[in-house]
């Protein structure tokens, strides 16, 4: 039975092709199938540990052989696909191991470079981190009480709030390899999104934060960055549906 489901179109994050000649076609058609594959991992429609079986997933997205495993390639680059020696490609599996292993890895680079944002930010820094955590307040409320209607507004607000608090870091290869770990653990967050411990109050989490780092306490905010994301992991054992 295939694993692939029928997805609306309206549903798929497809990006604009960019303008130019036809020599720059070929690379927007492998953009597009990237990020509606990528969009579709990420959101469970292609289910973890699922085989990608090509010939399906061409005629699903109307996209050539060649330009399919160019955008499956992208993918086993991001971690989101994992390529297999004669047995073709299929979705990234996913285990409490794994989570936990990727907020280890988060935990050391996200925590050096909030640090060091800390320590450089200036005052336009202090200004795009004080907006993102007021953007992400106003959502986080709403979907407290209902996060099938409000998830997709919160992970973006989310993300907008962590890349906030470290922007200001000057090493652009460590936010370039914290873009993807976050990539990977919005997998589990996506997963996880309609359970939260009771003892868990995520925007008081966000708001010390918030406070340690507009207090240029860079050890504390570190800290604070740490038991966050490490509270994720008590989430997934609360759960109970990772392996």
């Amino acid at each position: 039975m295939s694993t692939v489901k029928s997805v609306p179109e309206a549903d798929a994050a497809i990006s604009t092709p960019p303008s130019g000649t036809s020599r720059q076609e070929p690379r927007s058609l492998i953009e597009q199938a990237f990020q509606r594959l990528r969009a579709d991992i990420l959101h469970g429609r292609l289910p973890a540990g699922s085989k990608l079986p090509i010939d399906e997933i061409k005629a699903r997205y109307q996209v050539s052989g060649g330009t399919l495993r160019e955008a499956l390639s992208l993918l086993v680059s991001d971690g989101l696909v994992k390529a297999q020696a004669q047995r073709g490609f299929q979705v990234a599996p996913m285990s409490l191991e794994d989570m936990r292993d990727l907020a280890r890895t988060r935990v050391l680079l996200e925590g050096e470079a909030v640090r060091l944002s800390v320590q450089h930010g200036d005052v336009d820094w202090e200004a795009r981190l004080v907006a993102a955590f007021h953007r992400l307040s106003l959502i986080e409320e709403r979907t407290m009480r209902d996060p099938v209607t409000y998830f997709e507004q919160w992970e973006q607000d989310n993300r907008a709030f962590h890349e906030a608090l470290i922007s200001a870091c000057p090493s652009s290869w460590m936010l370039r390899f914290i873009g993807v770990l976050y990539v990977q653990m919005e997998r589990y967050r996506r997963f996880t999104s309609t359970h939260n411990p009771p003892a868990r109050n995520v925007h008081d989490e966000h708001r010390a934060l918030l406070d340690s780092a507009l207090k240029r306490d860079a050890t504390r905010c570190a800290d604070m960055l740490r038991a966050h994301i490490e509270s994720s992991i008590d989430v997934a054992v609360h759960v109970g549906a990772l392996g």
